[in-house]
């Protein structure tokens, strides 16, 4: 049994740079056996680098690691596994090509026969099965393609090929980010359980309710640097957000716009078969139209519809009143309609492109004369967006370089930049720290007090009960509720989400 006294893994002055950005500056972690250490901070903040540096996914400039006493150099993440360091990040690393076996052995094969030599598949397929089972997920098929899983089920594959390591410390990087709630809950009490067999864990969180109910202690960064290291008793959740920002947040959420217009976004009788069936709706100008419900429910679906970007089987959409014809997401965007997608690094970015390129692809003929770019206006408009959105980096930088809240600003400047009346945010806040959050919901309602029409797709219940003008709660493919603000009724929402699982 390791001494919970002593540290297991210890980073000592890291410092990491990149072009123009200073991403640690001399941080120091220390984490002991049985203990759930937070690390927190906003977006661009260092959390992200740290953990890559842990994991052996990248080297410092500067700094050591210790594992115990003894210090070590992390040259892959596959150094990193076999000194018992498994991390789950916040980016799947799912092979959608393999079974959801072949996914949770993938790196740790089991193996037989002379020299080891042979993969053993009845072996494979008990440790998936074991470790699926640890995290609540034994119901996902051995054999499908983790490619064919919802993202929350890919999440919980990634969760599983890290316990089938036993690690002696565990890294998870925003691991419920994906998950509906009772699969979050089901997380947080198997962090608690590995917690109690001894295990280090390092857990990353931009849900402050999930550090309190689970973190021993919590670090916090900003701009690079650390902050402090406090017990978790010493930090409730306003002190929290004071370290990670600098500054006082009085209220997490702005006041709603109050000014409403007319109907700009009908949609009626919406149906594609296996996905969603009937559904019907209308947005106003300057309201904010929430959609509710769990993982799967079908509510990205609807919006990847409207957006052309999945074909309907029946049902008619309308702007100002006059039908439109959406096939494919050129014909949403003439028609004045934007998606920033859940999944913003597969769906809504090019991650090798500029950040000004990433903000100008959906818009390039506006640019264009005569098939010659007008680079200087791309370079006017994108920065005038960047300095808009207070986005930190470069315009010139490569998109995948940015913390994931500002990756998430380039998909709204995309947006923004397309002047599309009818904006949906698929999941705008996930991953995103509190203070960009609280950036997001000012910016949706300075848009929607301009006089757009918008639609919040969220799994956050707090988020869609505090931001959302109206509320529709979506489970199995179909509208189970509708609910208009100030009257939310919490407890009625989350049954109208579970409805298609009730008895």
């Amino acid at each position: 049994m390791l001494d919970p006294t002593q540290p297991i893994l210890t980073a000592q002055g890291i410092s990491k740079s990149f072009p123009g950005v200073k991403a640690l500056d001399g941080v120091g972690l220390e984490l002991r056996p049985g203990e759930v250490h937070a690390l927190i901070g906003e977006n661009g903040a260092g959390k992200s680098t740290l953990i890559s540096i842990l994991s052996g996914a990248m080297k410092p400039d500067g700094g050591r690691l210790l594992l115990g006493n003894q210090e070590v150099e992390l040259e892959s993440p596959a150094a990193a596994r076999n000194r018992g360091i498994a991390t789950i990040f916040q980016e799947l690393s799912i092979e959608p090509w393999l079974s959801v076996t072949a996914n949770v052995v993938l790196g740790n094969e089991p193996v037989r026969g002379p020299g080891n030599q042979l993969l053993s598949p009845r072996r494979a397929d008990e440790v998936a099965r074991a470790a699926l089972a640890r995290v609540g997920a034994d119901n996902i098929p051995l054999k499908a393609l983790a490619g064919q899983l919802s993202t929350g089920q890919k999440q919980l594959v990634e969760i599983a090929r890290a316990l089938a390591l036993n690690p002696s410390v565990i890294i998870m990087d925003e691991p419920t980010s994906s998950l509906p709630a009772r699969d979050a809950v089901r997380l947080l009490e198997i962090i608690r359980q590995l917690r109690d067999e001894g295990t280090a864990i390092l857990f990353v969180s931009h849900r402050l309710d999930e550090i309190r109910a689970v973190a021993d202690c919590v670090t916090v960064l900003r701009e690079g640097e650390k902050v402090v290291t406090e017990p978790i008793e010493n930090l409730n959740s306003n002190r929290m957000i004071e370290l990670m920002t600098g500054r006082s947040i009085g209220s997490l959420f702005p006041p709603r716009n109050d000014q409403l217009g007319e109907v700009v976004l009908r949609v009626d009788g919406l149906t594609r078969e296996g996905a969603f069936e009937d559904v019907s709706f209308e947005v106003r100008a300057g309201e904010i139209l929430g959609f509710a419900g769990l993982i799967g429910a079908g509510r990205s679906e609807v919006m990847r519809a409207i957006y052309g970007a999945d074909p309907l089987d029946e049902g008619t959409i309308e702007i100002d009143g006059k039908p439109v014809s959406v096939k494919s997401p050129r014909d949403a965007l003439s028609a004045g309609i934007a998606y920033l997608p859940e999944d913003r690094k597969e769906q809504g970015l090019v991650l090798n492109l500029p950040v000004r390129d990433n903000m100008v692809l959906s818009t390039l003929a506006r640019f264009t004369r005569r098939g010659v770019v007008n680079r200087q206006k791309i370079r006017s408009v994108t920065s005038q967006m960047a300095t808009t959105l207070k986005l930190r980096g470069r315009p010139e930088m490569a998109v995948a370089n940015l913390s994931g809240g500002n990756q998430q600003k380039v998909i709204i400047a995309k947006a923004l930049i397309s002047e599309a009346r009818v904006l949906i945010f698929d999941e705008p806040t996930r991953g995103v720290d509190v203070g960009a959050k609280f950036e997001v919901y000012t910016l949706m309602q300075e848009l929607a007090a301009k006089g757009a029409a918008i639609i919040l797709v969220s799994s956050e219940l707090p988020e869609v009960m505090n931001v959302a003008h109206r509320t529709i709660v979506m489970s199995a493919g179909r509208i189970r509720g509708r609910y208009d603000w100030p009257q939310y009724d919490e407890k009625q929402i989350l049954s109208d989400a579970f409805a298609a699982f009730a008895s």
